[in-house]
């Protein structure tokens, strides 16, 4: 019986060991990332509407990257000029093209088409103005305004050159053509004279400071705003009034 006995308490202390020692199965490692539900679409980061334009704004405004704040234009257009936080005028729009005067092909270079930000928004305001009135009327051109930052704009950087056009205030647009044709009138005969005095006009609603005409075209204004002047036959010489100093 005692035998039995012990022969007993070895077998269960053998059960005992072995289970204890036994490996345990292997198995995956719990997922540490939290499962999608099916059916659950997956999320996505949204994209940023673009910011509308404020109600009647010209649609090219949409196409400026206007500065966080104001343009600032130092000196005088035609004496020490100089362009602080400028905006660059697109090469083309809905409303306008630019014209290369040395060129003499679309587009002007993108480095003369930089102003303050109030004589793009003049341009393209009046510009838009006068279309929308005209429906079907060619994009009226632009030339040059200034350089990147202002400064000298003179014979070195290509044809006739420009005494002014140095801080941002100056900008030229050329004369609608009788034919129709989005180029440059280079003769008087083809410049359109009606279209031409209401751009004139709308440009001395909008404040302009001075507009430069042709001398053989027969443009009229206020008298110290609208002068005639040489080599402007085929374009008009907008200025803008500084308000900023």
């Amino acid at each position: 019986m005692s035998v039995v006995r012990f022969v007993l308490v070895a077998v269960a202390a053998t059960l005992v060991v072995t289970a204890v020692a036994w490996p345990r199965p292997l198995r995956d490692p719990p997922d540490p990332r939290t499962p999608t539900p099916i059916g659950t679409p997956p999320v996505t980061t949204p994209t940023p509407a673009p910011t509308p334009l404020p109600a009647g704004a010209p649609p090219d405004f949409g196409e400026i990257a206007w500065p966080p704040t104001p343009s600032r234009a130092l000196g005088k257009p035609f004496s020490h000029g100089r362009l602080v936080g400028g905006v660059q005028l697109p090469e083309l729009g809905e409303d306008f093209f630019t014209w290369d005067p040395v060129l003499n092909r679309i587009p002007n270079r993108d480095w003369r088409r930089w102003g303050t930000d109030r004589l793009i928004r003049t341009l393209l305001t009046v510009i838009h103005q006068y279309r929308t009135m005209h429906d079907g009327a060619p994009r009226i051109g632009i030339m040059d305004l200034s350089r990147p930052r202002g400064g000298s704009f003179g014979k070195r950087y290509g044809g006739l050159g420009h005494s002014s056009h140095q801080n941002g205030l100056d900008a030229d647009v050329l004369y609608p053509r009788a034919d129709g044709v989005e180029r440059r009138a280079f003769e008087p005969s083809l410049v359109d004279r009606k279209a031409a005095q209401e751009l004139i006009d709308r440009f001395v609603a909008a404040g302009a400071q001075k507009i430069f005409v042709g001398p053989h075209l027969g443009l009229r204004g206020p008298r110290k705003v609208v002068i005639p002047l040489v080599y402007h036959d085929d374009h008009m010489h907008v200025r803008i009034r500084n308000l900023r100093r």
